[in-house]
């Protein structure tokens, strides 16, 4: 089974594969793509929550012009 410093050991002598040099690249790009999965998660739960509260904004408007008619209908039949 290959792992990577059976890779690196097979490139020793190339000094853009050196795993000294690598490393600080690989932690950095780690830490990028974790960077932007969080923020593309903070995004998704942002729209989701405001897509939440305006249904139920909306849903209490509707509630209260619903009620508002049946107060006008109830005055008006008495």
């Amino acid at each position: 089974m290959l792992n990577l410093m059976t890779l690196l050991a097979a490139f020793d002598n190339l000094t853009p594969m050196n795993w000294e040099a690598i490393k600080p690249a690989l932690n950095f790009l780690w830490q990028g793509l974790l960077a932007i999965f969080v923020v593309i998660g903070l995004i998704i739960i942002t729209v989701k929550l405001t897509a939440f509260v305006i249904a139920k904004c909306t849903e209490a408007k509707k509630r209260r012009e619903e009620a508002a008619q049946s107060a006008e209908s109830e005055e008006s039949n008495s």
